[in-house]
């Protein structure tokens, strides 16, 4: 038992430059969480959530910042923009995805998965083989698997 049993494979992917708006119309046409961000070689270099979007829809009266004028000039004076550039404000994949990105291989067992999607409210996962995406297994994925070792269960009762 793989997760290149259970995973989803040929992902949609998107490139550091997709605009958000694209990003938002693929994650709701294939009904999807997320998108793995592959640079030109396939390579898997961050991940975009529909959570990452969600903050360009955040209501800032919400949450009121003390003062834009002193976050200004803090910001100026300790660096440059963009450096601190909120996710709100990114207009491109690179600049809203999660760089830092948990992946898995076609070649481990799905339990594996599961204890990185537990460990770290983890809704998919690239699966990466040779360093290029070549699958996804999500949370719906694994629930297939339990159906399957459920099964036998029922046959030996």
């Amino acid at each position: 038992m793989l997760i290149r049993s259970f995973m989803t494979p040929d992902p949609v992917t998107v490139q550091p430059d997709t605009p958000v708006e694209d990003i938002a119309s693929l994650l709701l046409a294939h009904r999807i969480n997320g998108v793995p961000v592959v640079n030109g070689a396939g390579r898997l270099i961050g991940v975009v959530t529909a959570e990452d979007l969600i903050h360009r829809g955040a209501d800032e009266r919400l949450a009121p910042r003390e003062s834009i004028w002193k976050e200004s000039f803090w910001v100026s004076f300790l660096g440059p923009m963009e450096a601190h550039r909120d996710k709100a404000e990114g207009h491109t994949a690179a600049e809203v995805m999660t760089a830092e990105v948990h992946s898995v291989a076609p070649d481990m067992h799905p339990s594996i998965a599961a204890r990185l999607m537990v460990d770290h409210h983890l809704t998919s996962l690239p699966v990466v083989e040779d360093g290029k995406v070549i699958g996804v297994i999500s949370r719906i994925d694994l629930l297939s698997l339990l159906k399957e070792l459920e099964n036998p269960l029922k046959r030996e009762n």
